[in-house]
């Protein structure tokens, strides 16, 4: 629909709603009647000259002659060019004449007469003559049908006129009603669409973030992952370093598998995802993640039951998806459940009309709410839960229809229980070798600092292993606490001088934590403890969050040795500079990467001369896909001024001119050609 016609639609819309029906619709009613009228009235005009009436055939003529005009006025979309004062003149000329010449016949004329200045005028105008036209036919009538007759002639007019009135008074507030109604309606329209406008965005920006943070996050993952092999070849460690080493190489594996993971369920969302089915040991799965959440329990006095048969019972899967299933289901329980409660995962085999199967209970103390449980599984269906996204049930049991499997909910009085349901692995179990050690580079030492009592909340084991190699101890003494209610209670226990927090922890996150903790620590009169935000989250928004919440500083993960330091001298980490190079190309690296840095710039070498072919030939694809993997590597190991122009060459490859572009890639290829790694040098 143009816009023109959505104007003349509103602006109808508008009259309609502003005036009454018949106010609204007069022009077309005239036109209509004006119709009628000649067609009726033309034939009387005639018959009045034949007959030898000219007086009255000259003023019928007329009347029947301003009708036209004004309906072929009207048709053409202009105002009438008669007045309907000047109408109504010449019709009761021509009426008043009609009834003293032929009586009867000319008091008929009249009720149709009053029908038509009814609806041709405005309502008080139309009043007005009609009550003159009734007032002038009375005395016509007792001059020729005698004052019974005429009674009967002055009632029926007058009824005639009233009953036109409350006509159009009906239709008037009809139409207002309507009028109204439509408003509603239009207002409440306008609202739906401008809210779906808004959910489409916010999806929208949602599927973007997140698969720009999975293609962003794959390549640094993969060269943290990469590291602990790189060092494995140069020299040999001890035991405690070779066991840091494993758990860095670990989680980074875990983090990429995850981040993997988060792609695939996006295909199973689509419908594209290809199951690749292998033997599953869901009871070593379920000791894991038990073992994982262990301290969870342990801060809510939680008794977490494990009922599982005594060998390994292998369902038909694949083990990550098993892994993310259980760990969701089993961690959210944890939540779920009160305090001093008891959460019981029961794992058995079973064999029924859908055929042979594992099935996996896990049932705590507590109900889902009554109004989610239709809903539980629906995707951002969530209720209370500080933080949450209401994608964990969703994706868990996507997870477990894409096995062949099912996962369903009951809650009630007696607790709420979450039922997997898995195919049997019917074949023989791989025999899997057990993993040599893999794994964290060498602890940095930091400067100089006094005795500081320092706690650590954090609920990845990993995080804190990373954190506490940058603490060194002594002359630090440091705690850990798996979440913030844990924290709360190490800080009633003894009092930190440093505390770094996560922000997002299962049971309670670290901003409901430390204002805990500062309340505690001012009932009791003790000094504040510098408290620092340490959070995976980036954005202003959640820095302005924590800062509003009592927390010292901001700090983002991952925290350099500089920004721990700054922290430990209750400074803000923001204002510290991350000193990289000692002058020309030199770039400081920590001593532990020293001995793998040859191997490194060599193939970083190599990648910028590809980024450089790429560019020559014009193919700008290469050229962005090359720069993102080598701005991820190198802002891992520090090279932070390649890594930034890399990034710039990455978000330029695309827009830029190749004349623009190959100078760019030729500048990156000096830079790394020219970097000089020099080991950081330690306190």
């Amino acid at each position: 629909m143009g816009a023109a016609a959505k104007e003349g639609l509103v602006a109808m819309d508008e009259r309609e709603s502003g005036a009454g029906f018949i106010e609204a619709h007069r022009q077309k009613i005239f036109l209509g009647l004006s119709v009628a009228g000649t067609l009726l009235l033309g034939p009387f005009a005639v018959n009045n000259f034949v007959q030898g009436r000219l007086l009255l055939g000259v003023i019928t003529s007329a009347f029947v002659a301003c009708l036209l005009a004004n309906a072929v006025s009207i048709g053409r979309g202009r105002p009438p060019v008669v007045p309907g004062t000047a109408i109504f003149a010449g019709s009761l000329a021509g009426l008043a004449t009609a009834m003293y010449d032929i009586g009867l016949v000319g008091i008929l004329w009249v009720y149709p007469g009053i029908l038509l200045f009814h609806f041709m005028l405005p309502r008080r105008q139309a009043n007005l003559f009609n009550v003159t036209l009734v007032l002038v036919t009375i005395p016509m009538a007792w001059m020729h049908l005698g004052p019974q007759v005429t009674a009967r002639v002055a009632v029926t007019l007058s009824l005639l006129v009233v009953f036109a009135n409350i006509y159009s008074y009906i239709a008037d507030a009809q139409q207002a009603k309507e009028a109204e109604q439509r408003e509603r309606l239009d207002a409440l329209v306008r609202q739906l669409e401008a809210q779906n406008t808004a959910l489409r965005e916010a999806f929208r920006l949602r599927e973007e973030v997140e698969r720009i943070a999975r293609h962003d996050l794959k390549t640094p993952l993969a060269s943290i992952a990469s590291v602990p092999r790189l060092l494995r070849e140069r020299r040999r460690f001890d035991a405690a370093e070779d066991e840091l080493l494993g758990m860095v190489e670990g989680a980074a594996q875990r983090v990429l598998s995850m981040v993997n993971l988060s792609l695939d369920l996006f295909r199973m969302e689509e419908g594209t995802y290809r199951l690749r089915a292998q033997a599953v040991d869901l009871k070593a799965i379920v000791q894991t993640v038990a073992s994982e959440l262990h301290a969870h329990a342990r801060s809510k006095q939680l008794r977490l039951v494990l009922d599982l048969p005594p060998g390994p019972v292998h369902a038909q899967g694949e083990e990550l998806l098993c892994y993310s299933t259980l760990a969701n289901l089993m961690k959210n329980a944890l939540e779920a459940s009160p305090d001093a409660g008891e959460v019981r995962v029961t794992l058995r085999r079973v064999s029924d009309g859908d055929g042979d199967a594992v099935a996996l209970d896990i049932h705590n103390e507590g109900q889902v709410p009554p109004e989610l449980r239709d809903r539980f599984f629906e995707k951002y269906a969530t209720h209370g839960k500080a933080g949450g996204t209401g994608l964990g049930a969703y994706s868990a049991r996507m997870m477990a229809r894409v096995q062949r499997g099912s996962l369903r909910m009951k809650s009630g009085e007696q607790g709420t229980t979450l039922s997997l349901r898995l195919p049997l692995w019917h074949a023989t179990a791989p025999v899997r070798p057990t993993p040599g050690p893999i794994a964290l580079r060498e602890p940095v030492r930091a400067e100089a600092l006094p005795p500081l009592s320092v706690l650590v909340a954090d609920d990845d084991e990993y995080n804190i292993v990373v954190l506490k190699s940058l603490l060194p101890s002594p002359p630090l003494s440091v705690r850990m606490a798996v979440n913030g209610r844990a924290a709360l209670e190490s800080v009633r226990r003894a009092h930190p001088d440093i505390v770094f927090m996560d922000v997002e922890m299962p049971v309670m996150g670290g901003i409901e934590a430390v204002r805990g903790i500062r309340a505690l620590q001012a009932e009791r009169g003790e000094s504040p403890s510098f408290i620092a935000a340490f959070s995976a989250h980036d954005d202003e928004g959640t820095r302005e969050a924590c800062l509003a919440a009592g927390f010292d500083v901001y700090l983002a993960k991952p925290a350099s040795r500089e920004e721990v330091v700054a922290v430990l001298r209750r400074q803000d980490p923001a204002t510290v500079g991350h000193r990289e190079s000692g002058g020309g190309g030199a770039v400081l690296i920590e001593p532990g990467l020293m001995s793998t840095m040859p191997q490194f710039l060599d193939s970083r070498r190599a990648l910028a001369q590809e980024l450089a072919a790429a560019a020559e030939h014009g193919e700008r694809e290469i050229v962005r896909a090359t720069a993102h993997k080598l701005a991820g590597s190198l802002a891992m190991y520090g090279f932070r001024d390649a890594s930034r122009a890399s990034h710039d060459l990455e978000h330029a490859a695309a827009t830029e001119n190749l004349e623009q572009l190959r100078a760019r890639c030729a500048a990156l290829e000096s830079m790394i050609a020219q970097v000089q790694p020099q080991a950081r040098p330690l306190a």
